[in-house]
């Protein structure tokens, strides 16, 4: 994701005990954000899905 989209996206990984993750709820081990806003899995684990997800962002 990095190469395509280069330094419009930053990365950032939080253990769910962390400062970051307290304002969430969060039901499992694996959760992902962007901009706040959850993913859903199948989207963050899939390349396809997840480029067409930030390509609407970038919009």
């Amino acid at each position: 994701m990095q190469e395509r989209f280069g330094d419009k996206f930053s990365l950032e990984i939080h253990t769910i005990h962390s400062p970051e993750a307290a304002a969430y709820t969060l039901k499992g081990a694996t959760n992902v954000f962007v901009n706040q806003e959850w993913v859903a899995l199948d989207v963050a684990t899939s390349t396809e899905k997840m480029e067409e997800y930030l390509s609407r962002l970038q919009k």
